[in-house]
C-alpha cells in the first residue's frame, strides 16, 4: 500500500554519497526537499555534489557535508554526533557504502575477503547500529540498506563481495524484525545491474571477464524506485530485468544455473586443470 511522505520533511543520511547510487540518491532526495546529510571519505567530492545541487536549486541550509570513513569508529562517532547536534533525529539512512572485488577467489589473498567485509558489512551494521536511536526518535523512520542480487545469487568472480552481500541480508531479515519495536521499518534494495563506476572502484580487480556492458540501468532509476519502495514500505526491491530474472531462475531452478554459470565460466578458463586434463567439467550438485 503506498504511504505519503513528506519529503520536505526528511531528515535523511546517505552514506557513499560522493558517486554512483549514493550520489543519485542523495541528489532525488534533495530536489524532492528533504534535508540531507552527505557522507563519504572525500570531502571535495561531496562539496562538489552539494555544490552542483545548489546550482540546480536545492536549498543550501538544507544540505550538509560530513567526510567520513565509517571503518574507523571515531569517524563514524563525529558523524552521528554531528547529527545528533544539529537534528536530533533522523527519518531516513540511506545505507548504501559498498565496494566490489573481481576475480577467483584462489588467487586473491586473504586481506580481500576482509577488506570487503570491513566495508560491506561491519560498517554497514555499526551505521545500524549508531544511527538506531536517531532513527527512533524520528518520523515514520525508515533504514534502507543497500543489497545486490549477489545477496541472492553468488556468482563466480564475485565471491568475497557475493560473500559479504549475504551477510548483509542476513542481518537485514533479522533486525527488520526485531526493530518493529521501535517503529523503524527496514527496506534491502538490490540494484541489479546499474550503470555506475562500481566495479572500477573494486579493492582487487583480476577477473578474467567484465559485466560492465551488462551495466545500462540509470542510476537516477534506481535511486526513485528505491525511494518509492520507502514510501511503499516494501521489505525487499530487486531491480533491472537482468537483476529480477537471475534471482527468479535461481529460486525456480538453481541446477540449471549452476550449470549455465559452469559453462561461462569455463569457457574463459581454457586453461583450467579439468580441461586440460580431458576431462569433462563435473555436473555442479545444487545443496
Amino acid at each position: 500500500m503506498s504511504h505519503t511522505r513528506s519529503w520536505k520533511d526528511t531528515r535523511a543520511l546517505v552514506t557513499g554519497a560522493s558517486s554512483g547510487l549514493g550520489r543519485a540518491i542523495a541528489e532525488d532526495l534533495a530536489r524532492r526537499g528533504a534535508t540531507v546529510v552527505l557522507t563519504g571519505r572525500s570531502e571535495a567530492r561531496l562539496r562538489e555534489v552539494a555544490a552542483g545541487l545548489v546550482e540546480g536549486g536545492a536549498d543550501p541550509e538544507k544540505l550538509v557535508v560530513v567526510a567520513a570513513d565509517l571503518t574507523v569508529e571515531a569517524d563514524r562517532s563525529r558523524l552521528f554526533d554531528q547529527v545528533r547536534d544539529r537534528f536530533g533525529a533522523l527519518d531516513l539512512v540511506v545505507n548504501n557504502a559498498g565496494v566490489g572485488a573481481t576475480g577467483q577467489f584462489d588467487t586473491h589473498d586473504a586481506w580481500v575477503l576482509r577488506r570487503v567485509f570491513e566495508i560491506n558489512f561491519f560498517a554497514m551494521a555499526e551505521v545500524c547500529r549508531e544511527a538506531l536511536p536517531l532513527l527512533g526518535e524520528g518520523v515514520d523512520p525508515v533504514m534502507l540498506v543497500m543489497g545486490s542480487i549477489n545477496a541472492r545469487r553468488g556468482l563466480p568472480g564475485r565471491v568475497e563481495y557475493s560473500a559479504s552481500k549475504f551477510a548483509v541480508s542476513g542481518f537485514v531479515e533479522s533486525i527488520r524484525i526485531e526493530w518493529r519495536r521501535y517503529g523503524i521499518h527496514v527496506l534491502q534494495v538490490n540494484p541489479g545491474f546499474s550503470a555506475t563506476p562500481f566495479d572500477e572502484n573494486a579493492v582487487v580487480k583480476t577477473a578474467r571477464v567484465s559485466v560492465s556492458e551488462w551495466r545500462t540501468a540509470p542510476p537516477e532509476a534506481v535511486a526513485a524506485a528505491a525511494l518509492r519502495a520507502v514510501e511503499k514500505k516494501k521489505r525487499e526491491i530487486t531491480l533491472t530485468p537482468k537483476g529480477r530474472m537471475l534471482v527468479l531462475m535461481n529460486r525456480l531452478a538453481p541446477r540449471f544455473v549452476d550449470w549455465g554459470l559452469s559453462r561461462w565460466l569455463l569457457r574463459h578458463f581454457p586453461d583450467s586443470p579439468v580441461l586440460r586434463k580431458g576431462r569433462k567439467p563435473v555436473r555442479p550438485v545444487a545443496h
